[in-house]
């Protein structure tokens, strides 16, 4: 278990002024097994200019550590944009981050420890944690998701399960790590909408959710970013 590789795929779409600070978080982890994969979505800002410079430095600082850029044509969203990274990925759990978040040191090395103490990991399609908000734009930083959703992930997979989800799992994205042996990809019929897809998907298939109790992500929250520009109903694209 202490040999796992995790794979962290960073999304990017014009991050120039945080993409560096986000990738710094990723590669400075306790746990070092780690692949980091940045998909970045056509951005017009140089923020590409900013990752291969950033990869170029790394392979002489942390020759250890493979990271890559992975460069989309055309503006295709968050969903196709992270599918991207597929062929690339090595590891056994994917951990997905925005390029404006922060990953904290002990994300991945207290995750390998939590899941080394689990049993029967073979049925378990993701693992959610904590993530906080922060910003120059919040007055009081939250931490997420809330004590309904955590029991909502433990869970078994079911018809009440799903219906559930539908409302309570619309904000776990970025604390969430996802099994590779249950992954195929991100439903791209929504553009702006990659996790709740997958995780309804992965309750209709029978996998099993874990919650573990402790902060992975600072999550930012500012004027430009995606999730804010774009006021995503869940309920009415889904049903």
């Amino acid at each position: 278990m202490k040999n796992l590789l995790i794979t962290i795929i960073v999304a990017s779409y014009n991050s120039k002024d945080y993409i560096l600070e986000t990738l710094e978080s990723c590669i400075n982890q306790q746990y070092q097994n780690i692949e980091i994969i940045i998909v970045d979505d056509c951005s017009s800002d140089n923020s590409v200019e900013l990752i291969k410079q950033w990869c170029k430095e790394k392979k002489s600082t942390s020759p250890k550590i493979r990271c890559i850029l992975v460069e989309s044509e055309r503006n295709k969203g968050i969903p196709a944009n992270l599918n991207n990274a597929l062929p690339f990925i090595n590891g056994d759990w994917i951990k997905c981050i925005g390029s404006d978040d922060i990953l904290l040191p002990e994300a991945i090395s207290e995750f390998v420890n939590r899941l080394e103490k689990c049993s029967n990991l073979d049925n378990i399609g993701a693992v959610f944690t904590y993530f906080q908000t922060f910003g120059y734009s919040v007055n009081v930083s939250t931490r997420y998701p809330s004590s309904w959703t955590r029991t909502i992930c433990q869970m078994p997979p079911s018809w009440l399960k799903k219906a559930a989800a539908m409302i309570h799992f619309n904000n776990v994205a970025p604390c969430a790590f996802i099994n590779k042996n249950h992954f195929s990809g991100f439903d791209t019929s929504y553009k702006l909408l990659e996790d709740l897809p997958l995780w309804l998907k992965m309750i209709k298939n029978n996998k099993n959710t874990l919650f573990f109790d402790y902060t992975t992500v600072l999550y930012r929250l500012h004027d430009s970013q995606i999730t804010s520009l774009n006021n995503i109903k869940v309920n009415d694209v889904l049903i």
